[in-house]
């Protein structure tokens, strides 16, 4: 793949997680299975210094429609 279509590439994929999400909570309120999910993560770090604080922590979810689009493009990026 080329670096323009690798980044319009990444480009699509963000959009889509986030219409994805979006659609997914509104959704969610009629068809319950849209909202579950798994969830994976490591809890917050906290280093208190004494002229700052610093957090660090990772989340991932994980839902049908995470699922889907990690699907889609891997079927989409094997037809290019």
């Amino acid at each position: 793949m080329r670096r323009k279509e690798r980044t319009i590439s990444i480009a699509f994929v963000i959009a889509g997680a986030i219409l994805g999400s979006v659609l997914g909570e509104v959704l969610g309120a009629y068809y319950p299975f849209m909202r579950a999910g798994l969830h994976f993560g490591v809890p917050d770090f906290t280093l208190q210094l004494g002229f700052m604080e610093l957090r660090l922590g990772f989340t991932l979810n994980m839902n049908i429609g995470t699922v889907g689009l990690a699907l889609l493009f891997l079927f989409f990026s094997t037809l290019v």
